[in-house]
């Protein structure tokens, strides 16, 4: 094996661990909605991934659990954007009555007349 295929496997594994560890502390934090990214970094720091702040916005991007990242915050994927209304409203139809309409209008229809 060359010594540069060894080093590509050794990097390989490195990257691999840390977006696990990325995966793993967002997980912990999701309650929180958001992460400083310095919080995270020095988290990660204690955990031997010593990064610098650009890496880490591209490790976080690629873990897939940040809806949006930068130098100062992380959003965490389950947020919603602050202009999405959640309220939740009576339906206007009501569903129950228009199934078992219908159950009824069948019934109706398959009978011999």
């Amino acid at each position: 094996m060359l010594i540069n295929e060894v080093i590509q496997t050794v990097k390989e594994s490195y990257y691999e661990d840390l977006i696990v560890a990325i995966q793993n502390e967002l997980t912990l934090r999701d309650k929180e909605g958001e992460v400083a990214t310095a919080d995270l970094q020095k988290t990660l720091s204690d955990l031997n991934f010593d990064l610098d702040t650009e890496d880490l916005i591209q490790a976080v991007e690629d873990s897939g659990f940040a809806s949006s990242v930068d130098k100062d915050v992380i959003k965490l994927k389950g947020e919603l954007p602050a202009d999405i209304n959640t309220d939740v409203e009576d339906p206007s139809v009501d569903v129950g009555a228009m199934a078992g309409d219908q159950a009824m209008q069948d019934i109706k229809s398959e009978l011999p007349q």
